[in-house]
This record gives C-alpha cells, sequence and structure tokens, in this order.
C-alpha cells in the first residue's frame, strides 16, 4: 500500500491547490497547550492553512483520497479538518484542485469562511466543496450541512446567494440558494445551454 501526499499552502484571501465531504475535526490536545496560552481565544484573523492530500493505493489502484486541512492559530496551536475527494472515474480528468483552500464569506456575515474543494464530478467539473463557516461567538469554525450537493458554486454577495452550476454536455442547471433561518434552502432554478452561458 502507497500513500502519495500533496501540500498546499494558504494564509491570504485565496490559495489555490490540490477537496472533501468533512468527516471530522481533531483539536489540539489540551496537554499540548501552554498553561500560559489557557486565556487565548482564536479571533478569525489568527488563522492560516495548509492542505495535504493523501492518496491511498493499492497494487496501482487507487482506493481514496482523503483531505486534511490544517488550521494554525497566533499561538502555533494546530486544528484538522477531514474531508474525502470525489472519486475520480477517469485519469483525464483533473485532480489539481483537490484540496484548493478558498476564504470566501458563504453566510454573509463580513467574516471569510472556509471552503476546501473535494474534486470534479464528471469531465465538464462540476466541482465540489466542503465549508466551513467562522462562528464568531464560539470562535472556531463548523462545518456547513447542507441537503443537496452545491456544484462549482460562486458567491453573490449583492443578492446574498450561494449560486451552483452544474453542466452535462451542453445542458447546464443553475441553482440559487438564500440563508433562512441559519440554512440554506433553494430559492430558484432555470435551465440553459452551455453555449447560452458562454455569451
Amino acid at each position: 500500500m502507497v500513500v502519495v501526499t500533496m501540500l498546499a499552502a494558504c494564509g491570504g484571501q485565496k490559495s489555490p491547490q490540490a477537496g472533501g465531504h468533512g468527516i471530522g475535526i481533531d483539536s489540539t490536545p489540551a496537554a499540548q497547550i501552554d498553561a500560559e496560552d489557557t486565556d487565548y481565544v482564536p479571533q478569525r484573523a489568527d488563522y492560516s492553512f495548509r492542505s495535504d492530500v493523501r492518496t491511498i493505493t493499492d497494487d496501482g489502484e487507487v482506493l481514496w483520497d482523503t483531505i486534511i486541512v490544517y488550521l494554525t492559530d497566533a499561538k502555533g496551536h494546530t486544528q484538522e479538518l477531514y474531508g474525502q475527494a470525489q472519486p475520480l472515474d477517469t485519469l483525464q480528468w483533473d485532480k489539481t484542485s483537490i484540496g484548493e483552500i478558498l476564504e470566501d464569506d458563504w453566510n454573509f456575515d463580513g467574516i471569510p469562511d472556509l471552503q476546501v474543494c473535494t474534486g470534479p464530478t464528471n469531465g465538464f467539473g462540476n466541482y465540489t466543496y466542503d465549508v466551513w463557516l467562522w462562528n464568531d461567538q464560539v470562535h472556531k469554525f463548523e462545518e456547513l450541512k447542507y441537503d443537496c450537493e452545491i456544484y462549482s458554486p460562486s458567491i453573490d454577495s449583492d443578492n446574498k446567494r450561494i449560486v451552483s452550476v452544474w453542466r452535462l454536455d451542453d445542458d447546464v442547471e443553475i441553482i440559487r440558494y438564500k440563508w433562512k433561518d441559519g440554512k440554506l434552502i433553494e430559492s430558484d432554478r432555470e435551465q440553459i445551454s452551455a453555449s447560452d452561458l458562454a455569451e
């Protein structure tokens, strides 16, 4: 069994690199935190990020890609977020996006959140992401749960909506989501052709 590791670093607004579906978070054990740091409350701006994509293979066959995102605060304490990359059925699909870290404001509270690319779902892209929202009341990232997959999302800040774009051949489906009672719900959808989208 072979483990291949790819690393990605992020400290600014956007940092591309190598995706996932959030499956857990590990915090630095309390015993590792210095006594003088016990009163430290991390702020969102304290964090820097990097991702590690570990490809697990067996006899040359890819079993899965695990994504680990390391969150390091100003005191050097590190948390780990875990995700699972999309399974890729063909070697022609682009894997370089897996683990890419973006810091967009998903819930429009003025504070950057964290999204990690889990990779494409077909040859046309349709990239999926794990998303963690910054909770400024408890000073930590919390995984965003939503019922449907959001593909190749873009942030419509003016209308406070998340826009999902799915493509298969010339068919494109655009679904817009809005926030209601702390949850993302679908507000509208439309079907167009890829040629119309390009215009």
